[in-house]
């Protein structure tokens, strides 16, 4: 059974997953990054970690194409 600490626990993490997981699918839709509805996937799973690599990638890869624009 759950003691009380893991309910709370479990009542913020839910839903910080599942808006995680939602954002970072529109922020790679919105930025065109292939797979991103693998990413929105990845990023529900745990926090932080995921996010970060999700941010960190993003990113570069769009300052790769920006820089080639030029």
């Amino acid at each position: 059974m759950l003691t009380e600490l893991e309910k709370i626990l479990l009542i913020f993490l839910i839903p910080l997953l599942l808006f995680q997981g939602f954002w970072v699918f529109n922020d790679g839709k919105k930025r065109g990054i292939k797979g991103y509805w693998i990413w929105g996937i990845l990023c529900t799973l745990n926090t932080p970690t995921n996010l970060l690599i999700y941010l960190w990638f993003s990113r570069k890869v769009r300052w790769k194409k920006d820089k080639d624009k030029k």
